[in-house]
């Protein structure tokens, strides 16, 4: 009697043992599944098999884990949570008879959606889809276009238009004893008079702007395309008008003003953009993305409210106001997902260029870069 009774016990401690695993300090979805499926690509469907783990990335010492029959003879975990083939497990909170077999499971499913087709029993290589798309719908709307966002934002020119284009004459210090940096108050003598710009008058404003020579790296090969790069840094005030030369008063800074390397143009009309709302967009084409070409401070690490460049513009409904998303690729692997790395707002838009203002970045070890790829998440709806 007392041998069937021993005999009986561990049949079912063997039974248990073969079922179920309480997690030890260290354990994760991804080392159980390669230790006991054999295949570490399997923890999704030993997290759905599991439904009293909330978060996949988070299982703690003495949560009961369900592992499947046959767990020694390789992969078999089963499609659906075998509730009436497990065995009952001791460690289980009162009223659960088996592991993952709970009905006010309360996992509300977030993390389920983000797997995307992990869970394909499929493991033969596919043939690539010629376009791999991802979905936006998880991402909302920017709440608000900000008219400085158009403003502040940095203008590429190529270095013959901007020699030839008009508009920009020259600006020096107009202070006796002429400071590093110049703040509001602060006088300046700017290259035009009533010789050059018979229309000119006390009151006008001049924008202060820091111009310099960049080199972008080209779409192919390792060679540059060589542009300037032109940023708003503040306003002037004419005060006195002269033949080829006036004198004006710093009266607005955005930014640090240093005029060795700045040119100067009679405030330009800007159509500030109204933006009522946005669409979103159901899908992106990895080979339809822009890519960064630029950074505006290539010597900074690239944060939020910081300005970048894009290979792509208005002639590829690239616009203005319309909301982007940052990614990064995983080059060892083409057909993982690209990782989301922030998101922004296009500021400023030309036919083949956009400047985009990153308003959001989603992770503190993984810069943004050049290289890395745009696209578009919602469009613009503007005022009529």
């Amino acid at each position: 009697m007392r041998f069937l009774k021993c005999a009986s016990i561990c049949l079912g401690l063997s039974a248990l043992i073969a079922s179920a695993y309480v997690v030890k300090k260290g354990d994760t979805l991804w080392d159980l599944s390669a230790e006991f499926l054999n295949d570490p690509f399997a923890w999704p469907d030993l997290w759905e098999n599991n439904r009293h783990i909330e978060d996949p990335h988070w299982i703690y010492p003495g949560d009961s884990i369900y592992l499947g029959d046959g767990i020694d003879e390789g992969y078999r975990l089963p499609k659906t949570r075998p509730c009436e083939a497990a065995v009952a497990d001791s460690n289980l909170p009162k009223g659960i008879t088996s592991v993952g077999c709970d009905e006010r499971d309360a996992r509300n499913g977030d993390f389920e959606k983000m797997l995307g087709n992990l869970r394909d029993k499929d493991k033969k290589h596919k043939k690539k889809k010629e376009a791999d798309t991802y979905l936006y719908k998880k991402r909302p709307a920017p709440k608000i276009f900000n008219g400085y966002y158009q403003i502040l934002a940095p203008e590429i020119y190529t270095l013959d238009s901007i020699k030839k284009d008009s508009r920009f004459f020259s600006i020096r210090s107009g202070e006796k004893k002429e400071p590093i940096i110049h703040i509001p108050e602060s006088e300046v003598v700017v290259g035009i008079g009533r010789k050059t710009n018979p229309s000119l008058k006390k009151g006008d404003l001049v924008e202060i702007l820091d111009a310099r020579a960049i080199e972008v790296p080209a779409h192919k090969g390792k060679s540059y395309d060589n542009f300037a790069l032109v940023r708003l840094s503040g306003y002037a005030k004419i005060t006195a008008i002269g033949d080829t030369l006036s004198r004006g008063k710093i009266v607005q800074s955005f930014r640090e003003i240093k005029l060795d390397h700045a040119k100067a143009r009679l405030k330009q009309p800007l159509n500030v953009l109204n933006v009522t709302g946005y669409t979103a967009v159901p899908e992106a084409k990895v080979e339809e993305m822009a890519m960064i070409r630029y950074t505006m401070d290539p010597m900074l690490i690239i944060g939020a409210y910081a300005y970048i460049m894009v290979d792509k513009g208005t002639k590829q409904e690239y616009n203005t106001g319309d909301a982007i998303a940052i990614w990064e690729e995983d080059r060892s692997d083409a057909s993982i997902p690209p990782r989301l790395l922030g998101r922004g707002i296009i500021a400023r838009a030309t036919d083949n260029e956009s400047t985009v203002l990153v308003r959001e970045v989603y992770s503190n070890s993984r810069r943004i870069e050049i290289g890395h790829k745009v696209s578009i998440t919602h469009q613009a709806k503007l005022a009529q």
